[in-house]
């Protein structure tokens, strides 16, 4: 457990300071700055939906999802195993981090404390590769939404590879 806790507690860290930053540092909404060139640019952005701005100013109920949702994450964090389920176990701690994450930007914004949840990332070689295809540039993200998308992505690998082994031992 104190692996779940450590590391929960740094990437909940990680995001919100990643968050205050970019608050502080990039005063001007929509200006973006390069940190990598080619790879890596930040701009100040206020997310009041959920991925893609899904459900904009929808904020209070996405809060409760958020809280609810990190509830249910909570559980299945007390019924994991560091030693037989690492891949799972790693990603459920990262869907929280990040569901967390983002909850307290969102409960933030009920409260008008933030305008709503603070994205600031912009990976350049995907931001091109999605304006090849989609001719619309690829959404700004945050560190939450980086743990929650490598969770799911080793939640379906743990699925996939290694729930069927582990159920034969």
């Amino acid at each position: 457990m104190w692996i779940t806790l450590a590391l929960l507690a740094f990437l909940l860290i990680g995001d919100q300071v990643t968050k205050y930053l970019a608050q502080i540092l990039i005063v001007t909404k929509g200006k973006e700055v390069t940190l990598i060139p080619h790879v890596l640019d930040a701009t100040l952005t206020y997310n009041t939906g959920a991925a893609w701005s899904f459900l904009s100013d929808a904020t209070w109920l996405l809060a409760l999802i958020s809280v609810l949702a990190s509830a249910v994450l909570v559980y299945f964090i007390t019924k994991n195993n560091w030693k037989r389920k690492k891949c799972y176990s790693t990603a459920i701690t990262l869907m929280l981090a990040g569901t967390f994450g983002n909850a307290i930007d969102r409960v933030f914004s009920c409260f008008h404390l933030r305008e709503g949840v603070v994205d600031m990332i912009i990976f350049k070689p995907l931001d091109s590769l999605w304006m090849a295809m989609t001719k619309s540039s690829f959404p700004i993200f945050n560190v939450a939404d980086m743990c929650l998308v490598i969770g799911i992505v080793l939640l379906a690998i743990d699925i996939l590879f290694f729930q069927e082994k582990r159920a034969k031992l």
